[in-house]
């Protein structure tokens, strides 16, 4: 149950403070009074969208923030539900099981900037939106003044058949669900697989071509630098046959070689030995340096010997570089890149050879995720359609209960073999169909009823589809008793349904009727209503005022609980109008009396 709600800096209100009641609390104010700006308030507490334009002129930010507090089995779910968000339930030592028939409370706060962003508190947590809508189903709900032509739509008309069924049919739902989503991911893989063997097959020829060229020419990996190196060596050949004769000459091959000079100065030192005997150490080292000089020697003679002057081994092995040239342009920088992509040639021939394969397997897996969506939504439609029956008829008696003749049908239509139909909700479309006046053939509702029938047929399904929902108490015994504080032991345990002018486009009996039924549901929710008509606003067991004043050359809104003289003065003002009569106070106060 709604609580209080705090609204700052919000469109029109300054600073607004509001305390609710269980069971009926209406509403009401002149047209522009800002009965709708109190809803909308109340609306973002449950998660409807944020705009920056509803920040006060002036003000950096809106502010607001309620409590709901739960008790019994919606504590329980609503606990759950914050524990899965983990959050806590603002139990300031965390033992959220300390008290397990406590009533729970909930603080939610939502703050919008003029800039556009915002921020959401839950229990003095940070929270997401997200956050709020996951709750919002154990809290409340907010049914504006133009959701009844919405909720006539395509879709709106199938889910809310889906929530009358219950949460045994939201469980098949998922299994619904998820079967889509896998044969959505099967069609989606077949079809991608198909697209690709298409354009595999138009690209096979080219990779044959390529991989053929490539095994061809059989390239190495460093072949290039080998064959640069050896083009090099064949290209100056004399040259370096000469040089390499010098090099030889110089060392062992002329009467000034360096093997002649350094035998020659063996003999010296030894000479010299037989005067110093210190000389003899220098006899090992050149020794050393002849047994060197014989080695270079002999290194070099691979070069006088072995180098073949060929042309054609030249020609050759220019005709190979310039061959790995070309495959490097087209290949990549390197050798290794083109062996490289000579193995994804490779990989993607066979990938061609395969695809045939990997594309039967992918359309056996699609067949049975067909299979398994096509069972699970035959299913949902049989549930559906048992469903359809039992909510066309309990709507139509609630309906005629708000002194309307109104005959209802929850036509189904199917479409097993239509994939284009298929949704995650299965492949049923729903119509509401009805007839307001006897012998007339059946029509899709929006397109033969009034807003205010519509409006009214709109307020029977709430009362028939609302009983089933999280934290509803439809156990509450239904009563009109106005002492509600003292009769209802459990009224933190409810919901909280919030009607914006949901009786627009009534009057008269119809709106007695509409009245009646609000304070029927009243019995298992606390209901919040915002209307413009006396005959539903005496049944409130709480009133609240709105209105616009001027302050320093500011509009701003107000909000006044009403009792007693002041109520029926405001009930006076509904039927007559600013200037009440002392007969419209005596029908305010009638009216009242047969209300109460």
């Amino acid at each position: 149950m709604l609580c209080s709600l705090h609204i700052e800096s919000y469109a029109l209100i300054d600073r607004l403070d509001l305390a609710f009641g269980p069971g009926l609390n209406v509403l009401t104010g002149e047209t522009g009074s800002g009965k709708s700006i109190v809803v909308d308030a109340l609306g973002l507490m449950l998660g409807e969208k944020a705009e920056s334009a509803v920040v006060r002129h002036g003000e950096e930010r809106a502010l607001v923030s309620g409590v709901f507090r739960m008790s019994g089995a919606a504590r329980t779910g609503l606990l759950a539900a914050l524990q899965a968000l983990g959050l806590n339930d603002g139990d300031e030592e965390g033992n959220s099981q300390r008290d397990q028939h406590a009533a729970l409370d909930v603080i939610i706060r939502r703050e919008i900037s003029s800039s556009g962003r915002g921020r959401v508190f839950i229990n003095d947590q940070p929270a997401t939106v997200a956050a709020l809508k996951r709750l919002a189903p154990w809290l409340g709900a907010v049914h504006s003044q133009n959701e009844a032509l919405v909720a006539f739509a395509p879709a709106a008309q199938l889910e809310l058949l889906d929530e009358f069924a219950g949460p045994h049919l939201a469980a098949h739902l998922k299994q619904v669900a998820d079967a889509f989503t896998r044969w959505r991911s099967c069609a989606g893989r077949v079809a991608e697989l198909e697209s690709d063997d298409q354009k595999k097959l138009q690209e096979a020829d080219l990779w044959r071509f390529q991989k053929e060229e490539l095994e061809a020419a059989q390239p190495r990996r460093g072949e290039d630098a080998e064959l640069e190196q050896e083009r090099q060596t064949l290209a100056n050949a004399e040259k370096i046959c000469a040089q390499a004769q010098l090099a030889y000459s110089a060392l062992y091959d002329s009467p000034e070689a360096a093997i002649a000079a350094l035998k020659s100065a063996s003999k010296a030192v030894q000479e010299l030995s037989r005067w110093d005997k210190d000389a003899l150490e220098l006899l090992p080292r050149l020794e050393a340096l002849r047994t060197e000089v014989d080695d270079v020697a002999a290194s070099l003679r691979p070069w006088l010997e072995g180098i073949e002057v060929s042309p054609e081994r030249l020609a050759w092995v220019e005709e190979r570089l310039v061959l790995l040239d070309r495959l490097k342009r087209k290949y990549g920088p390197d050798l290794d890149a083109v062996l490289k992509y000579q193995q994804e040639l490779a990989n993607k021939l066979d990938s061609v050879e395969r695809s045939e394969y990997y594309l039967q397997q992918a359309r056996e897996e699609l067949r049975q995720a067909c299979d398994l969506f096509t069972a699970a939504a035959s299913g949902l439609s049989s549930q559906r359609a048992a469903a359809a029956q039992k909510l066309a008829k309990e709507t139509a008696r609630e309906a005629n209960d708000l002194a309307m003749r109104v005959e209802l049908k929850v036509a189904q239509e199917s479409f097993p073999d239509d994939p284009a139909h298929w949704s995650e909700t299965g492949w049923d479309r729903v119509v509401f169909l009805a007839s307001t006046n006897p012998g007339e053939p059946m029509q899709p509702l929006q397109a033969i009823a009034s807003g205010g029938e519509l409006s009214r047929v709109l307020l029977a399904l709430h009362v028939v589809i609302q009983a089933g929902a999280p934290g509803a108490n439809p156990g509450r015994k239904k009563s009109t008793d106005r002492n509600f504080n003292e009769r209802t032991k459990d009224a933190d345990a409810v919901r909280t349904l919030v009607f914006d002018e949901v009786d627009a486009g009534i009057g008269g009996r119809a709106a007695e009727a509409v009245g009646r039924k609000l304070q029927q549901l009243s019995a298992a929710y606390q209901v919040l209503c915002v209307t413009h008509l006396p005959q539903i606003a005496t049944f409130g067991h709480h009133h609240l005022r709105v209105e616009k004043t001027q302050q320093n050359g500011r509009s701003l809104t107000r909000v006044q609980a009403l009792d007693g003289a002041a109520r029926v003065e405001e009930i006076a003002r509904m039927l007559a109008g600013d200037a009440g009569t002392e007969i419209s106070r005596k029908h305010a106060e009638e009216l009242l009396r047969a209300h109460a």
